[in-house]
């Protein structure tokens, strides 16, 4: 996905290392909080499947949550919250959202959020200093992960089978072949599509 630079390369960082981190983070979560709203008033999401209507609320409470947590410890770092969503994104994804027309799209969408999120978690995690912010970005990377790759198994299943609520939500019996390595697309996790630290930064 790609989205306006953030901030000046030649602006060097002025707050803590965790401020920024856990500011970015924040902002990353808000943006996803934000997109799954937007998601879930779409009528071919209101309207149809219900593993695509399951996901993405539940999702939502995931991202909302994190975005929560980020912004917690923020604020233990002595820093301020981030609850705007990520500049470098934000314009992209609503003009994307806002022309969304089918499922596949939407879920193609919501898979690029959750992998930059993902990466970016796995980046800060190697950054971090102390156990504890260490473990919070391991943590919500796995989760990220874990999103990314149901979304990823939900394209390769039936759409007209809405009788789930629980994704994936079907049995191996009735699962297509593709569902078993669709949700497993990297040998390593990469981290290339990580954010700056200091993109989602209070300013």
């Amino acid at each position: 996905m790609t989205g306006s630079p953030s901030g000046s390369p030649a602006a060097s960082p002025v707050a803590p290392l965790a401020v920024l981190v856990l500011q970015t983070a924040a902002a990353l979560e808000n943006l996803a909080v934000q997109s799954y709203t937007t998601a879930a008033g779409l009528p071919f999401v209101v309207r149809g499947n219900a593993r695509l209507r399951a996901l993405v609320a539940r999702n939502r409470a995931h991202h909302l949550a994190h975005a929560q947590t980020f912004n917690r410890a923020v604020v233990k770092a002595g820093g301020a919250p981030q609850h705007a969503p990520d500049v470098r994104y934000a314009a992209a994804v609503s003009r994307r959202l806002t022309g969304m027309t089918d499922a596949d799209s939407l879920v193609g969408l919501l898979t690029e959020l959750e992998g930059i999120n993902a990466q970016t978690c796995t980046r800060y995690a190697g950054l971090a200093q102390g156990g504890r912010l260490r473990s919070l970005f391991v943590n919500v990377a796995s989760v990220e992960a874990q999103h990314g790759t149901e979304l990823l198994i939900l394209r390769t299943l039936p759409a007209a089978d809405d009788t789930a609520t629980s994704p994936p939500g079907t049995t191996a019996r009735t699962a297509p072949a593709a569902a078993g390595t669709a949700g497993i697309p990297h040998a390593a996790f990469p981290t290339a599509d990580a954010s700056a630290i200091n993109e989602g930064a209070v300013r």
